[in-house]
């Protein structure tokens, strides 16, 4: 047993203060000082008799009570250096629970085997640096538990596997905190011009999130304000969705807290909430217009207690719609992955679950103003472990989906302007291979904020000169005509020689359009050099020195004067 460095641990068995089963159960009595205590309960003697095999078991099961506060009490199996999932057990209660752990969440794609385990380590997570308490355990067995749920109807499987490259139209109408200021929302944040600028950069699905719950009264009936000008944006972006043929994910975002405490209150509002958002969205085509319940329950919530919101909230949309529409549904823990994997699939066919990826967050989240603390110190990425960190969640999450039947989605993922342009590329490029060797949809938050946020059009100009190339070309954008900004074809561009090493020269052909901008920059998105027309200028041939650069590969983004894009990778020898 510990308690981190400065805290105390003691772990007893006792027969006092009324176990659960038997006439014996632990008492685990922590003092920590770095947001942790724990215990291992060791099963092969420290190594010297064979691991145990736990793979004939559906589930881990576990009798505590205890805590204190917000606490959680988390589970993981280990192997030696080996350590599966850390999975939620539960927060603090006062009687006895019992837990069915699922194996396959503990173990699917980490480097533990259920057919080798040697020791279960129980934690106490906090939220606060400094804490104590007791937990007493009991009743630790392997079980076999059928769970229900899981399968996927045809209709919501296709659904789930058109939607693609996506984008969230991230700060605009889930941006409650404008809302004290008579700023909100800030209309012109996306409008008919960006968004199809982002439809023909290749994105097929928005995420729409909106700060639904802001929107109406917090007393009953919960009547939400339709006049109310978001009201009137999302019917824009609902019309756009039709106009250029993409898919809009109506998401409930920044919703009031819910918390182990306060969650039962709370169904009914959100009943209503999403009563009359059914029956004001229900007509729209379900093969392009999906919802999403709630974003983000937060670590304040268990599992188990936000899995009774989801279905209330599920059988409230079912109850009030004509037609049968996707729901996008999350696990606690901000959407986590670790969660999703120890989440027990609903009762309901139609469903898309979704996860979110900041990882390492200090990496992700570093300098910008708004967090907590504000302004985490620079942080280069990778750093020893984490793309395999990330390549196993990925690999877990996907697994679960399988072993379920049942879409999987990344909701969420970015990384922050304020890091290096260098670990930014080799970040994205690590989550889109994860993405990627997966199979998953997934929605970038964010790209358009030059600053202070996650995104990767520099000055928030969304084109393709404008785009820091390693995420263009981990994303796969610009990669072929999709409107009205087309890309020109290569073969109207001569680019030579290439490789170079002084003098490269950019041509057009005879049929071509003339240059109207010509730009070159490093992998990493940093502009070195560039050179821009008149449209009566008519040029159509460039030259201009590489010698001055590092040897390695650069892009040229050249903008035509009929509107279209080419992108060509230069190579400075």
């Amino acid at each position: 047993a510990a308690a981190g460095t400065g805290g105390t641990a003691n772990l007893t068995e006792v027969s006092s203060q009324t176990p659960y089963e038997g006439t014996q159960h632990y008492r685990f009595e922590y003092a920590f000082t770095g947001s942790w205590a724990g215990l291992g309960l060791n099963m092969d003697n420290w190594g010297a008799n064979a691991p145990r095999d736990f793979s004939g078991h559906s589930h881990l099961r576990i009798a505590y009570r205890g805590l204190s506060g917000a606490q959680t009490l988390t589970i993981s199996l280990r192997n030696g250096d080996n350590y599966g999932h850390t999975l939620e057990v539960g927060p603090a209660t006062g009687a006895y629970t019992v837990v069915d752990v699922p194996m396959f969440a503990l173990t699917a794609g980490s480097t533990v085997s259920p057919s080798a385990v040697r020791e279960i380590d129980l934690s106490i997570a906090s939220n606060t640096a400094v804490g104590n308490g007791a937990v007493f355990i009991d009743a630790i067995e392997l079980v076999n538990v059928s769970v229900g749920g899981g399968g996927t109807s045809a209709a919501t499987m296709a659904r789930a596997n058109a939607l693609g490259r996506g984008i969230n139209t991230s700060n605009w109408l889930e941006a409650y905190w404008l809302l004290p200021f008579n700023a909100y929302p800030e209309v012109s944040r996306y409008t008919r011009a960006k968004v199809q600028a982002l439809r023909n950069a290749g994105f097929q699905t928005f995420r729409l999130p909106v700060t639904f719950e802001r929107l109406g009264s917090t007393t009953a009936p919960y009547t939400l304000n339709f006049n109310h000008i978001a009201f009137s944006l999302i019917d824009s972006m609902i019309v756009w969705a039709n106009d250029y043929d993409f898919r809009l994910i109506i998401d409930n975002h920044h919703g009031y807290p819910l918390t182990n405490a306060n969650y039962a209150a709370e169904i009914p509002r959100l009943n209503a909430v999403w009563a009359q958002l059914t029956q004001r969205y229900d007509h729209l085509d379900p093969d392009r217009f999906l919802f999403e319940i709630y974003n983000e329950p937060t670590n304040e919530i268990s599992n188990a207690n936000w899995r009774s919101v989801a279905q209330n909230l599920l059988a409230t949309i079912r109850m009030n719609e004509t037609q049968t529409h996707s729901v996008l549904v999350g696990a606690s823990s901000w959407n986590s992955g670790p969660n999703l994997i120890a989440f027990t699939p609903l009762s309901d066919q139609d469903v898309i679950y979704t996860f979110h990826s900041y990882d390492p967050y200090y990496f992700t989240h570093q300098g910008m103003s708004w967090t907590s603390p504000a302004f985490f110190p620079p942080r280069a990425f990778p750093q020893t472990g984490e793309i395999a960190a990330i390549n196993q969640i990925f690999a877990a999450v996907k697994a679960w989906g399988d072993n379920y039947e049942v879409p999987v989605n990344l909701g969420e993922f970015g990384c922050s302007t304020e890091a290096d342009a260098d670990s930014r590329c080799n970040w994205i490029t690590a989550l889109m291979n994860a993405i990627n060797a997966n199979e998953l949809s997934y929605f970038y938050w964010d790209a358009i904020s030059p600053s202070d946020a996650f995104g990767f059009f520099n000055d928030g100009i969304i084109d393709e000169a404008h785009a820091i190339p390693c995420f263009a070309e981990a994303m796969g954008l610009f990669a072929g005509p999709t409107g009205a900004n087309s890309v020109v074809s290569d073969q109207n561009i001569r680019v030579f020689p290439n490789p170079v090493s002084g003098l490269v020269t950019v041509e057009s052909d005879e049929n071509g359009a003339a240059f109207q901008a010509v730009q070159l920059y490093s992998l990493s998105g940093q502009l070195l050099y560039q050179q821009v027309y008149a449209l009566e200028d008519g040029k159509k041939t460039l030259a201009f020195s590489m010698a001055e650069y590092p040897a390695g590969a650069y892009f040229l983004a050249i903008r035509m004067t009929d509107g279209g894009m080419v992108m060509r990778k230069v190579v400075r020898q």
